[in-house]
């Protein structure tokens, strides 16, 4: 079996150099390259072609997000691990906008970062459960995940949505509440719950966060709502 190859961009070079000693123990893993800032990652993942990217969520120079987004669309096999000190839940949402797998706190033991790159480079999300919004962060990746590896089937769902149901659907990813849909298109709010069930099940999600997601991946949208304010609910 191939090493997974691993590049480590972060700021401070003891960081690195301790990161890179603790994955050179591993057997499956292999470090093949270093970023120190944020204009050096892209630079980087170009020569080495790595399957996984331990980003570090604040740098000096270039915007974290931005390297995100650049590198999910000209190297979709890299798979991105945000490794970084800063746990807020705008950080973790901004992470999970950009396109990130994975979000790990610096503070963790290297058996847990370990865990989560493997788990991470077979296909699947990880996040650390004591940061705010993860359940948020995963919602995000699976939809993202699920727009590319199924579009025709996305867009036959969209499609199959009457006039009415899309314009509630992209109020629900401007981030309205029911209660504020309704006032805006003048029906009550138990007839936008009403809605809501048939756009589910055209679309054969279970919540309005995923359904919002097929929305923005056929449209080619990377913004995300604003789910602090309108909920998860139905």
């Amino acid at each position: 079996m191939m090493p997974i190859k691993v590049v480590i961009a972060d700021d401070h070079a003891l960081f690195r150099d301790g990161l890179r000693r603790i994955l050179s123990l591993e057997k499956d893993i292999l470090v093949v390259g270093e970023a120190a800032n944020g204009d050096d990652v892209i630079k980087v993942v170009e020569r080495t072609k790595p399957d996984i990217l331990l980003l570090d969520l604040k740098m000096p120079k270039g915007d974290v997000v931005q390297n995100l987004l650049e590198v999910g669309a000209k190297y979709p096999s890299t798979r991105v691990i945000i490794l970084t000190a800063f746990s807020e839940e705008e950080s973790v949402l901004n992470a999970a906008k950009g396109g990130a797998k994975g979000f790990v706190p610096k503070g963790v033991p290297s058996t847990t970062l370990l865990q989560a790159i493997k788990a991470v480079h077979q296909g699947a999300s990880w996040t650390d459960k004591e940061i705010p919004s993860w359940e948020t962060f995963e919602e995000i990746a699976l939809g993202q995940s699920l727009a590319r590896e199924a579009p025709t089937q996305f867009d036959e769902s969209i499609r199959s949505l009457t006039k009415r149901e899309m314009e509630i659907l992209r109020l629900v990813a401007e981030g309205l509440t029911n209660e504020e849909i309704g006032k805006k298109i003048f029906i009550s709010e138990k007839t936008v719950k009403t809605h809501l069930t048939n756009i589910f099940d055209k679309l054969k999600v279970n919540n309005r966060f995923k359904a919002a997601l097929m929305l923005m991946g056929q449209s080619g949208e990377t913004s995300t709502p604003n789910w602090t304010r309108s909920g998860r609910g139905r």
